[in-house]
């Protein structure tokens, strides 16, 4: 389960000491050590602050000071050093002052070191603890909800859990999948220019050897997590070459990790690079490559730096045509399945139509971008007010839910021109689904969340119509979870089906708690809220991913 922690900050472990700039600390720090912690904060079992010091008196005066501090406020568990969004801001610092603390950096002493990233990382995490503010959540399940979308909307792109290997090999196998889908759609004639922006970028000469250097690079990502490495240490030239495109000599600090995201290696010397962050360097490879496409597509047909039409473009052609029908057309392959026929009317066409017998699936598909200072803020008024209009409704014009509605009401009133069967029928189980491409949507909270703005318009727009065991709660989704799924969602007919009931009625389940110990009672609670608020990706503990359809994707780069 996903939880709050309680970073130590400065004033809890040094109160009598007036803490100096971040800057100070790393700055007599050792470039050895600096560079260890850009990787090292990518592997497992990041030592905790009882674990720190080499030297054992300064180690227990240091437990000694955080014990006080625990019984002086009664932290209940006991707090954490070391957390992956603190560690990427100091990464971020570090690179961002990397002439001073890296190449003109002559500073040694392991003490010294221990110390001053110890205070580094205590400052940090007052920046990081501001994020998490839980109120009166753990007796609201609807502030419950709030709280995690703004405690995980931040970071949901670097993993939400602590031991984050699934996710990793979820994201790895499903950027493959649709890194492929890119390369077939950019291949295309009409779209060759994208193509040869897309491995110029990259320094390759064309899309197939752009195709070989990224795919050995993330089958040596597999690899590497595996061993929790985070040294890439290649001996091809053409691959060192590919490499370098990944890093840069200038990072500054930037809301979201920006730069980060853009170089997400560090090159320690010719032949040596260490990985920021595993999920970043998955994401250069499709989240970040419409940027690439965005400004090819500008220079093609001469329009302006500021013009916007490329995102209609590539939503619409590939986020849309290729990836989702791809995707869904493998999972609904069933010939008995009816999908959305021709109709005279484009309007509130489906995304996606699926029916199978009476039960109607209707997609629609969003691949919207988030500004990072939205992002990183862990606002949730201001999350909120970017959902409604990102899913809900952009001024006038209804989008996601308020599309799925539309159709939802077509069929109701038997005026749904997509299929002529549901215009006869009063018995349909509709299940309507928002589909999204980005997997930072698909945090605790935010179904649950958007399911209730879904239940309020509805109710509003159908009046007395409408009916609870025929129209089926909102389901939100990823594309990501979708991809990871498909060996099981197209075994049987069934499956999706049973997921999303699975999934509708945990939504609904509230844990009832009669536990006469408190604190007993409070965990109790927050498990059970979890469970509640969980996305649907959460609802497949017992499924085990087919290995064999990972390794086959870099048969053609890798030696038997």
């Amino acid at each position: 389960m996903i939880r709050a922690v309680q970073r130590l900050e400065f004033a809890n472990v040094f109160p009598e000491e007036e803490p100096q700039e971040i800057l100070e600390y790393l700055s007599n720090i050792s470039r050895e050590t600096l560079l260890k912690i850009i990787g090292f904060s990518t592997t497992k079992n990041q030592p905790n602050y009882d674990r720190v010091f080499s030297n054992s008196e300064t180690q227990n005066d240091i437990n000694k000071r955080v014990a006080e501090y625990g019984r002086a406020n009664q932290i209940p568990e006991r707090p954490v050093l070391i957390s992956r969004e603190s560690s990427l801001m100091l990464s971020e610092i570090i690179l961002a002052n990397r002439t001073t603390l890296l190449e003109d950096n002559d500073n040694e002493g392991v003490d010294k070191d221990e110390m001053n990233l110890f205070k580094a990382y205590l400052l940090i995490n007052l920046q990081a603890n501001e994020k998490q503010n839980f109120g009166d959540a753990l007796d609201n399940i609807d502030r419950m909800a709030e709280m995690f979308i703004a405690m995980s909307f931040s970071s949901a792109d670097t993993g939400l859990f602590e031991d984050n290997d699934l996710e990793f090999a979820k994201l790895l196998y499903a950027t493959v999948v649709k890194f492929e889908f890119l390369l077939e759609f950019v291949f295309e004639d009409d779209n060759k220019f994208l193509g040869i922006a897309l491995a110029e970028e990259f320094g390759q000469d064309n899309l197939e050897d752009l195709k070989y250097q990224v795919k050995l690079l993330v089958a040596t990502l597999l690899r590497k997590k595996h061993l929790d490495s985070y040294i890439l240490t290649p001996e091809r030239d053409d691959h060192i070459n590919f490499l370098n495109t990944l890093t840069n000599a200038e990072i500054d600090v930037s809301d979201d990790f920006t730069n980060l995201k853009k170089f997400p290696l560090y090159k320690i010397n010719d032949t040596q690079f260490s990985i920021v962050d595993y999920f970043y360097l998955l994401d250069k490879f499709f989240k970040s490559v419409r940027f690439i496409l965005k400004d090819a597509f500008i220079e093609h047909h001469g329009l302006k730096k500021k013009d916007t039409s490329f995102f209609a473009f590539y939503n619409t052609e590939f986020s849309e045509e290729v990836v989702m029908k791809k995707v869904l057309d493998d999972i609904f392959h069933w010939k008995y399945l009816v999908k959305r026929q021709e109709a005279a009317t484009k309007d509130n066409e489906p995304d996606y139509y699926v029916r199978h017998n009476n039960k109607i699936y209707l997609f629609e598909n969003k691949d919207v971008l988030v500004r990072a200072d939205i992002k990183s803020s862990s606002d949730i008024e201001k999350i909120k007010k970017l959902l409604d209009k990102k899913f809900i409704h952009d001024g006038d014009r209804h989008v996601g839910i308020g599309q799925l509605i539309n159709s939802i009401e077509q069929i109701v009133n038997k005026q749904f021109p997509y299929d002529d069967y549901v215009n006869s029928k009063n018995n349909l189980s509709i299940y309507p689904i928002l589909l999204v491409s980005d997997r930072i949507f698909e945090i605790p909270g935010m179904n649950y969340l958007l399911n209730n703005r879904y239940n309020e318009l509805v109710q509003e727009r159908l009046g007395d119509k409408y009916k609870p065991n025929l129209i089926k709660p909102l389901t939100f989704i990823d594309i990501d979870t979708f991809i990871f799924l498909a060996p099981h969602l197209k075994a049987k007919d069934r499956n999706f089906r049973d997921l999303l009931d699975r999934h509708h009625k945990a939504m609904k389940t509230r844990v009832v708690i009669n536990n006469p110990n408190i604190e007993e009672a409070k965990i109790q609670a927050s498990k059970g809220m979890f469970k509640q608020l969980s996305p649907i990706s959460f609802r497949m503990d017992e499924y085990k991913f087919p290995m064999d359809l990972l390794v086959d994707k870099f048969r053609d780069v890798l030696p038997e």
